[in-house]
């Protein structure tokens, strides 16, 4: 982990550097349902989109994958929570019956330019992602977004760069109650 000191002379992400509002895949792009899969990135890639939404879980061995939700029962024809299989499982499990459920790196390696909204689901993808992100050298490429604020900070702490970020419910509701109250500056 980076000291704060050492992180705060470091340039800031250039995540955003797009000029007006910013088009999103969320979850790739497929009419067919096999969201989350590389087939549904590559269609986003291929209909011209620089920026791609995704979610994060973690195997039971520590595998990150891009996946939304925290089983494999709603877009798979396997059953079970990814926390609790290991990745050998997973794998043998398809997107729609026919694409595979595919690694964070491997989205992030096979479009070296694409910008990644990536959702941090649990904590057990926290360090992963960490990892991910550092071997990958994706700080500039990624926007780390979670529902849980604690999880969001954990991967934001153990970084060696800043990246882009957002705010997590708490957080929001924080800014949206100092914004009514005149406060410019959150305590």
């Amino acid at each position: 982990m980076i000291p704060p000191a050492r992180r705060a002379h470091r340039p800031a992400p250039t995540f955003l550097d797009q000029d007006g509002p910013i088009a999103m895949a969320h979850r790739g792009f497929s009419l067919d349902g096999h969201e989350n899969s590389m087939s549904a990135f590559a269609a986003a890639v291929d209909l011209g989109y620089r920026y791609v939404e995704t979610d994060v879980h973690a195997t039971s061995d520590g595998r990150l994958v891009a996946f939304h939700d925290a089983t494999l029962d709603r877009v798979t024809d396997a059953l079970g929570a990814i926390a609790e299989l290991p990745w050998r499982e997973v794998t043998l499990a398809r997107i729609g019956t026919s694409e595979p459920i595919p690694l964070f790196e491997d989205l992030l390696g096979t479009w070296p330019q694409l910008r990644v909204n990536v959702d941090v689901k649990s904590r057990a993808a926290v360090q992963p992602l960490v990892q991910a992100i550092e071997r990958t050298r994706a700080h500039d490429r990624v926007l780390v977004a979670s529902f849980s604020d604690r999880s969001r900070r954990a991967v934001l702490r153990r970084l060696s760069a800043p990246v882009a970020t957002s705010g997590g419910p708490t957080t929001v509701a924080a800014f949206r109650t100092a914004s009514m109250a005149g406060r410019t500056r959150l305590a």
